[in-house]
């Protein structure tokens, strides 16, 4: 059985494939805009129709995959995403530290006694 994949590598996919489908669409439409009339044209842009269609697919498919990845991840209990990093660790830690300062400021001035 394979590992489970950690978040950063889920949003590393994400961001993959949304990038894959932006880009298929995009040559999809410029490959359709193209104005030409000569029949060699025409059938280079049909088979450049047919290779980004065809890749449209597979990332779309490849979504697919990476959503029922993440399900059972999820259904399973083995994908941490609302744990905490080092960032956010500092950032509630520095947090704490400003509210407790501000209490204790309102405390010493008098303007209003907290609830304890």
């Amino acid at each position: 059985m394979e590992s489970q994949p950690s978040s950063k590598a889920l949003h590393y996919r994400i961001t993959t494939n949304i990038s894959q489908l932006l880009q298929r669409f995009e040559n999809i439409m410029a490959t359709a805009t193209t104005e030409s009339t000569s029949h060699t044209s025409t059938a280079v842009e049909t088979y450049q129709l047919d290779v980004e269609s065809t890749a449209l697919v597979r990332a779309a498919e490849d979504i697919l995959a990476l959503t029922r990845t993440m399900k059972e991840t999820w259904l399973f209990g083995k994908l941490d995403t609302l744990g905490e990093d080092e960032a956010d660790v500092k950032r509630r830690e520095e947090l704490e530290m400003n509210a407790s300062a501000i209490q204790n400021a309102i405390e010493e001035g008098g303007l209003l006694k907290a609830a304890k």
